[in-house]
């Protein structure tokens, strides 16, 4: 798809090619592409972040896509080359903030950076595509999850990447799955306390919406609190 002056392409493979300049790479395939933007659309945001950006692809696609008036990025790399030239280009980056070097489980950073780009307003999305671990994604998700609005979007990608047929057993066999949390969430949710109001399941993304409890909003929030497993095994 041609967004500007660049060409953006969805690539559902298991790695893309080398962006450039005028092209770069968005790592997802067309239909998982398609059936996320129906979630995101549905809530129609003013403000999302997105937490892991690799090219950056996605972030030029939601930005362009939804017309945003504050999108935060997040991302333990040092920088994205070709996102940060297309930005200045565009002079976006009063709209676009990209912060680079924060490792997604560095919750105090992550909530101050997250707090100051927003100026406190509440977060209509989020969307964790970054480690894919069990930690990391949590630490974000308990920092992150009660700035998201009533009716808002908390998404994770790539939930069922240990789960999924063809995927190698020894294959990041040393990292904790991130299904766990999935089920945590869900919990929370059957909890019926108005936290999370339902959890929603694709192939490729798992979907928190947000109930209209009012969470602490200063790194105090945990999600074990709120769910009773019973003989139901977690982490």
């Amino acid at each position: 798809m041609r967004i500007r002056d660049i060409e953006l392409i969805a690539f559902g493979g298991v790695q893309p090619p080398a962006s450039s300049e005028r092209v770069i790479y968005l790592h997802k395939g067309p239909d998982f592409l398609s059936r996320l933007d129906r979630v995101v659309v549905a809530v129609a945001p003013v403000r999302m972040v997105e937490i892991g950006i690799f090219h950056g692809g996605s972030a030029i696609y939601w930005h362009h896509r939804l017309g945003l008036e504050r999108l935060t990025l997040l991302d333990i790399a040092p920088g994205a080359p070709q996102l940060e030239k297309y930005l200045q280009r565009h002079s976006l980056e009063g709209t676009v903030r990209a912060h680079f070097g924060v490792s997604q489980d560095d919750s105090e950073t992550v909530r101050r950076l997250v707090s100051e780009d927003t100026a406190g307003a509440a977060i209509d999305v989020i969307i964790d595509d970054a480690s894919h671990m069990y930690s990391p994604t949590l630490a974000s998700l308990e920092c992150l999850f009660p700035m998201v609005r009533p009716g808002g979007a908390y998404v994770i990608e790539d939930w069922a990447w240990g789960h999924c047929q063809g995927w190698p057993v020894d294959s990041w066999s040393e990292h904790p799955l991130v299904s766990p949390l999935i089920a945590e969430a869900i919990l929370v949710c059957g909890r019926m306390t108005g936290i999370i109001d339902r959890v929603e399941i694709d192939r490729d993304y798992a979907v928190l919406w947000r109930g209209n409890t009012a969470l602490p909003q200063d790194g105090s929030f945990r999600l074990k609190d709120h769910y009773f497993a019973r003989d139901f095994a977690l982490p």
